[in-house]
C-alpha cells in the first residue's frame, strides 16, 4: 500500500521524465524555471489565476520552449487534480470557475502546491537550468 505522498512523488517523477524525454534543453530550462516559481505563485495569486496565466501563455501554433513548458505544467497539474478526484473529469480551470466551492479550490490548491514541490525538487535534480 502506497501513501499519498509516494503517489504524488511518483506522478511528479513521471512528469519530469516526460520533459526529459522530449530531449529539448530549452524546454527543460523553461519548465524547471516555471516549476520552481509555481508554488509561490499559487500561494500569492491563487490556483485559478495561475492556471489562467499558464493557459494564456499556451499558443497551439507556437512551439517555443516557453509555450510548451506552460502547456506541460498546466497538463501536469490538471492531470494530478483529476487523478485525485477534484475536477470530476472536467478541465481544472473550468472546474474552478464553474463548479468548485471556495473550500474545494482551497484543498485543490494545497494539493497542487504539494505536487509542485515534488516536481520542483525532481526538476532541479534532473533538468537543465537557465543561466544566471
Amino acid at each position: 500500500m502506497r501513501t499519498i505522498e509516494q503517489e504524488r512523488a511518483k506522478y511528479a517523477w513521471e512528469c519530469v521524465m516526460e520533459i526529459k524525454n522530449e530531449k529539448d534543453g530549452d524546454l527543460e530550462k523553461k519548465y524547471n524555471s516555471y516549476a520552481n516559481s509555481s508554488p509561490v505563485l499559487i500561494l500569492t495569486n491563487g490556483l485559478g489565476n495561475v492556471l489562467a496565466f499558464y493557459k494564456s501563455k499556451i499558443k497551439k501554433e507556437d512551439k517555443s520552449a516557453e509555450s510548451r513548458a506552460y502547456e506541460f505544467l498546466y497538463k501536469h497539474i490538471n492531470g494530478w487534480l483529476a487523478k485525485r478526484g477534484y475536477t470530476n473529469g472536467t478541465d481544472v480551470l473550468e472546474w474552478i470557475i464553474e463548479k468548485a466551492t471556495s473550500m474545494q479550490v482551497f484543498y485543490a490548491s494545497q494539493e497542487a502546491i504539494m505536487l509542485l514541490t515534488w516536481i520542483k525538487t525532481f526538476a532541479k535534480a534532473t533538468l537543465k537550468k537557465e543561466e544566471g
